[in-house]
């Protein structure tokens, strides 16, 4: 990394997105089988009502990486099952249930595991209409989850040029340097300092030259030692 000085303005922190089912009234009860699609991608335009959790007039553009499946059989037909299922197949997408003490309590809740605007889903469904009614979701059409966290990338400004990245571990916008995003910076940007650490440098060759004359010190003590051997 080159030495200097930078200015950093923090406005966004990236996220994945959270998305919460409707409540059942019970966790064991059986609401279908069937097969689960998932697809991530990127949400735009439209409008979002934050009451309902739910988009208007939005588009959705697939990132690119295909659909998952997740198969819903009958030892998984449950809320609970469902989300042991889903959290079973690795697609990139976490499932709980959160008891919200209302009289249908038990709310399956979806997160994305990874960060960035382009993590937002999409979820179809195949098999019973049960399942379909509960995790249908397409963001530019019929709506089954309430979203309850906005994918979106970090935002930042550094020395006054925007940057945008999908994760909070920005590699590649200073060279050499690694910036870890863990609050947004307000008002007042925070300052970041590169400097040359030659107190390291100095402290390294100084154990080398130790190193190296014990090292020496020893082969000549050994030496003394075996020719003493021979007399």
């Amino acid at each position: 990394a080159a030495p200097g000085t930078y200015s950093i303005e923090v406005s966004r922190l990236a996220q994945g997105q959270k998305l919460v089912a409707a409540g059942q009234s019970s966790a064991d009860a059986v609401v279908g089988t069937g097969t689960i699609t998932i697809e991530t991608g990127t949400i735009s335009g439209g409008s979002f009502n934050a009451t309902t959790g739910q988009y208007s007039g939005a588009s959705f553009t697939s990132s690119g990486g295909g659909t998952r499946t997740v198969t819903i059989d009958s030892s998984h037909s449950s809320l609970a099952g469902i989300r042991d299922a889903i959290n079973a197949a690795h697609v990139g997408v976490t499932a709980s249930i959160v008891n919200d003490g209302s009289g249908a309590p038990y709310r399956l809740t979806l997160a994305t595991e990874g960060t960035g605007k382009t993590t937002s889903l999409r979820i179809g469904t195949t098999g019973d209409a049960a399942l379909g009614t509960l995790l249908n979701h397409d963001p530019a059409g019929t709506q089954g989850l309430a979203e309850t966290k906005t994918a979106q990338n970090a935002e930042l400004r550094i020395d006054g040029v925007a940057v945008s990245k999908t994760t909070n571990v920005v590699t590649d916008a200073i060279e050499g340097v690694t910036l870890t995003l863990s609050s947004t910076t307000g008002t007042t940007p925070a300052t970041v300092s590169v400097a040359r650490d030659t107190g390291t440098a100095k402290s390294s060759v100084e154990s080398f030259v130790s190193a190296y004359n014990a090292a020496t010190k020893t082969i000549r003590d050994l030496s003394s030692f075996n020719a003493a051997s021979k007399q």
